[in-house]
């Protein structure tokens, strides 16, 4: 299956499955306390809806599922597999978010973040909304720290819906002099391989007609504050 694309947008069905994802190009820096920062514009209107239960945003992923991790399997989408390392957010249908380290392990780091905007995020009433994302590594003004803002609509200057960040050694990360990021979601049928002789069996499960459409991407390494 190949993502619906215009320039700068990507829809995504969880038709094979329940799950779907798709990297972003690499970008690259030579300053060490640069941060990286993604920006992106959601439509989740026929996601929650039909089935789907989060959204995934990873950055700085590395690595692939295999014989030694969790999965057992690799899970490919438009021929790339799965991450095995990463660090990034999840978005629920009810508002919820939460920091993730993904760790190449069935345990991966879990972590509710706080609304701190003063406002109340409800995909339901705000199906379309602009995420932006940023991350430290080990230097710089957001070392070891995540920050993540949700607005209204298909701009970065809509009203702020969700605001909250993470900070503490586990969410930083090692300076690699670049940061490869991935954008997905995932229903509750989704069957790893491990339960199907390693090898995945890209079936509708729970969540055939749910989608995301994708938009207005952009990810950067840059300072931050």
């Amino acid at each position: 299956m190949t993502p619906r694309r215009t320039a700068h947008t990507r829809e995504l069905r969880l038709t094979p499955n329940d799950l779907n994802f798709c990297y972003l190009p690499r970008v690259a820096s030579s300053v060490p306390s640069h941060g990286s920062e993604l920006v992106c514009t959601v439509d989740a209107s026929r996601f929650f809806a039909h089935g789907g239960n989060h959204i995934v945003f990873a950055l700085d992923c590395e690595g692939g599922q295999g014989s030694y991790n969790p999965h057992c399997g690799p899970i490919f989408r438009y021929g790339k597999n799965l991450w095995a390392l990463a660090r990034g957010f999840i978005v629920f249908g009810d508002g919820v978010v939460m920091a993730e380290g993904w760790n190449g392990t069935a345990m991966p780091a879990l972590a509710s973040i706080a609304n701190t905007s003063g406002a109340v995020f409800d995909p339901a009433q705000h199906p379309v909304f602009t995420l932006r994302i940023v991350a430290g590594y080990r230097r710089g003004a957001l070392a070891n720290r995540m920050g993540i803002e949700i607005r209204a609509g298909d701009s970065a200057e809509g009203a702020l819906l969700f605001a909250g960040g993470i900070e503490g050694p586990e969410w930083g990360w090692d300076w690699t002099g670049g940061s490869k990021a991935a954008m997905g979601g995932i229903a509750s049928g989704f069957v790893p391989p491990a339960a199907t002789g390693c090898v995945e069996a890209l079936l509708p499960r729970s969540a055939p007609h749910a989608a995301l459409v994708m938009s207005r991407f952009r990810l950067r390494m840059r300072p931050l504050a």
